[in-house]
């Protein structure tokens, strides 16, 4: 347990552990916490740690080239990415669509609305958005690749009325710029 909150970026990227559910903050260039992205990279190339990593984001938390979340797409670092907005990423979109990492696209807004159920400690997020589309589980359930299995979306009914049922993941830390 940390007694100080204010870490160093290397002290902070010491804290994911193998397996570890991470929430990345940042729209674009916006609000990445690039500093700990790097660190989290350094630490991975150097030691092989942390391995299977989940990493969850709503809008392409990158530059389309090197910054933000593209530090992280180092196969074995990443076992499985859910993301709302991919096209500022396409680091992780190659590791998508080569079948090296789960891979999930899930829309943005329903992304949104998943951290804040997270925050209150609620298993997901109920909503009519995406019925009928890709990220209904009829469909694809908004897995990107073969590799991707897991039902993430399930289809429910409430007060007679057909909605999508998106569970929240639990993450263990979230690298958030402030």
């Amino acid at each position: 347990m940390l007694k100080n909150k204010i870490v160093s970026s290397r002290a902070a990227a010491n804290l994911v552990h193998d397996g570890d559910t991470l929430i990345f903050s940042g729209f674009g260039v916006v609000g990445v916490p690039d500093e700990l992205a790097v660190a989290l990279e350094k630490r991975f190339v150097d030691t092989g740690s942390p391995r299977g990593i989940t990493l969850f984001f709503g809008g392409g938390p990158g530059d389309g080239k090197d910054q933000g979340a593209h530090r992280l797409a180092h196969e074995g670092l990443l076992k499985r990415v859910i993301g709302g907005h991919w096209g500022l990423v396409p680091k992780l979109g190659e590791l998508a669509i080569a079948n090296k990492i789960e891979a999930y696209n899930l829309p943005l807004g329903v992304i949104s609305h998943l951290y804040r159920e997270i925050a209150a400690g609620k298993p997901g997020n109920l909503s009519p958005v995406g019925l009928g589309t890709f990220v209904d589980p009829r469909q694809q359930g908004g897995r990107i690749n073969a590799r991707t299995t897991e039902e993430l979306v399930e289809v429910t009914t409430l007060a007679g009325r057909e909605m999508l049922f998106y569970k929240a993941p639990r993450p263990n830390v979230a690298f958030i710029r402030g």
